[in-house]
């Protein structure tokens, strides 16, 4: 499974759908998802590590997600490629 390389969800879901965001061509990126990458660029380019840990795992709180899930997530974050 695809995954954004900033916030981790996936980009791709029976759920959402096409979750991929875009480049500045109007092509979908296959790195980012369209909450983090928009037009080739990132919606919040000074958001830090720190920060995308609260959101995603806040996201993930709303959605009452189980202990276990947030966790790896908060774990998997600082992992992902915009953040190395």
């Amino acid at each position: 499974m695809q995954q954004c390389q900033s916030c981790g969800m996936p980009l791709l879901t029976k759920k959402a759908g096409d979750c991929r965001g875009t480049e500045a061509d109007g092509s979908k990126s296959e790195k980012w998802c369209r909450l983090c990458y928009v037009n080739g660029r990132f919606t919040n380019p000074d958001c830090t590590v720190e920060e995308m840990i609260q959101v995603v795992d806040g996201a993930l709180l709303q959605d009452k997600s189980s202990f276990l899930l947030r966790w790896m997530a908060r774990r998997q974050v600082p992992r992902l490629e915009r953040w190395r």
